[in-house]
């Protein structure tokens, strides 16, 4: 009875709240890399996951959530494709189409806490490779209840920042014209 209790309490003065990331933002440098590919011409396909991950749990606070509620290999779809309509590389009609599979995401809160992201890419030239982003960030068991969720949800952004440009240090082995062998 006294676990109960003591659960039910904890339950309310923690609360269920959503924690959603922030909007994408351009990365400065990304689209300083992305000057380098001028001339190169790029359309983005559809970016997916297995199990089409809008929201992963937070302990017991609720989940973190992408800001407008999209997977989260969307989110990551549309901040790539907005880095690259930036930088003038994004075409609709561009001969080479790049799509994307979000084969791992994940955080971890506390002590070494860290964004876990993992996305294939596939061209329509046949080539195909592997990106992956281990992010960093700080993190505390000891942040006020929830706290460690918001620092997730936050941390988010950069990851992905760090993943795109990931992804363009890659985008001249996508366009190039003959498959793997």
């Amino acid at each position: 009875m006294k676990v109960f209790f003591v659960l039910v309490i904890a339950f309310t003065l923690t609360g269920c709240a959503n924690f959603a990331t922030g909007r994408y933002s351009i990365s400065t440098d990304n689209a300083v890399a992305l000057r380098s590919l001028s001339g190169t011409q790029v359309n983005v396909g559809n970016f997916t996951d297995k199990e089409n991950i809008s929201e992963i749990a937070c302990h017991f606070h609720g989940p973190v959530t992408t800001l407008d509620g999209e997977t989260f290999a969307s989110f990551i779809q549309k901040a790539f494709t907005d880095e690259l309509k930036m930088a003038g590389i994004y075409s609709k009609t561009a001969p080479v189409t790049i799509t994307g599979r979000l084969d791992r995401i994940d955080y971890s809160t506390a002590f070494g806490s860290e964004w876990e992201l993992m996305l294939t890419l596939n061209a329509s030239t046949g080539k195909s490779v592997t990106v992956s982003e281990n992010y960093k960030y700080t993190g505390s068991v000891f942040a006020a209840p929830g706290g460690e969720c918001v620092q997730a949800a936050l941390a988010f952004v950069p990851a992905v920042q760090n993943l795109i440009g990931k992804i363009i240090e890659q985008l001249p082995v996508l366009n190039a014209n003959k498959p793997n062998s």
